[in-house]
């Protein structure tokens, strides 16, 4: 079975098949439910394959206590664990009574956080307005995300016009099928609660120091801009092997660390890393994204510390110009 075609990078992916590079089952299992292009029901038929077409192995990913649900599970059981809660949300935040109460939101790709449509008394309900939403002459473009958030219902609803008590979600793709669901604790469910986010996987890349990378044009790529720019120098990235994979790890210290621009200067972070990194062109490098070009060279020791100066504060310089044209 090909999981590689999972990998939300396409450069990953070209990197993996170039070396030819042997997944193991959990390696499988974890590119399969990271990817995000594909929907819900694709990821669970992909699963079940899985299953039919891998031997059992003990999970070596999972060593941090906060998640004793997961510890000690061989990968299969926590396969089909994992299947058994996603259909057990799907069917929930689908399922209808009175307690509760749906939001209907859209996310364009350059923006970082969802917009609000309206509130609906049922699931089908908000499907239906969002369906109206996207073919509105007036809105224009049909947008690239959608969410319904599922809330208890409140009475105060009717009066301040918002909601409380959020109890699960769905994140929907602009042809409107299910790409992830999520419950949280007030939406009474029985579940397993196994997840990725225990899973501390190590997938080669081909990225060096100095490189320019950006993140792939996916929901969480979109979210993680609330944080970090979407650019970036790439320094180094963690577990770049089997020596970062100690004890107390999850999926939260799967990262890599980069140069980020700012109007003046820049920043060194890390940034969580779903394997959605891909080669920047410079000819889409624009603003204060520009800087980075320099920065590369430097890093990568073809371009002296002065003459970076130089190139920097000039392109800084040609930004504060343009900003006040703006505003003259």
């Amino acid at each position: 079975m090909d999981c590689i075609k999972y990998v939300n990078s396409k450069d990953i992916r070209k990197y993996l098949y170039d070396i030819d590079y042997k997944l193991n089952v959990e390696q499988q299992f974890f590119l399969i439910v990271m990817c995000d292009f594909i929907t819900l029901n694709e990821r669970l038929a992909a699963l079940v394959e899985l299953l039919n077409s891998t031997e059992d192995a003990a999970m070596t990913s999972i060593s941090n206590h906060v998640f004793a649900e997961s510890l000690g599970l061989t990968v299969h059981e926590f396969i089909r664990r994992y299947i058994s809660d996603n259909q057990a949300m799907l069917c929930f935040v689908k399922d209808d009574s009175p307690d509760y109460i749906y939001e209907a939101e859209h996310l364009e790709r350059h923006l970082t956080d969802f917009h609000h449509i309206g509130y609906y008394r049922s699931y089908d309900n908000a499907l239906e307005a969002i369906r109206e939403y996207a073919e509105d002459e007036d809105i224009g473009e049909v947008q690239d995300y959608y969410r319904i958030r599922k809330f208890i219902f409140s009475e105060c609803v009717k009066e301040t016009d918002t909601v409380d008590c959020d109890v699960a979600e769905c994140i929907l793709s602009k042809k409107l099928d299910v790409l992830s669901v999520d419950c949280y604790s007030g939406c009474g469910l029985n579940l397993y609660g196994v997840d990725e986010s225990a899973m501390h996987i190590s997938i080669p890349m081909p990225f060096k120091r100095g490189d320019i990378v950006k993140r792939a044009g996916i929901p969480c790529g979109a979210m993680d801009r609330k944080y970090h720019p979407e650019y970036a120098v790439f320094l180094s990235y963690t577990p770049a092997g089997k020596e970062d994979l100690k004890e107390n790890h999850d999926g939260t210290d799967i990262l890599y660390w980069g140069l980020f621009p700012v109007e003046n200067g820049f920043y060194k972070e890390h940034s969580w890393l779903n394997y959605d990194l891909e080669y920047a062109d410079k000819d889409e490098l624009q603003g204060i994204n520009s800087k980075l070009i320099p920065l590369s060279e430097m890093v990568k020791g073809n371009l002296s510390p002065d003459l970076f100066y130089s190139a920097v504060r000039s392109i800084e310089l040609k930004n504060q110009m343009q900003s006040l044209e703006q505003y003259t």
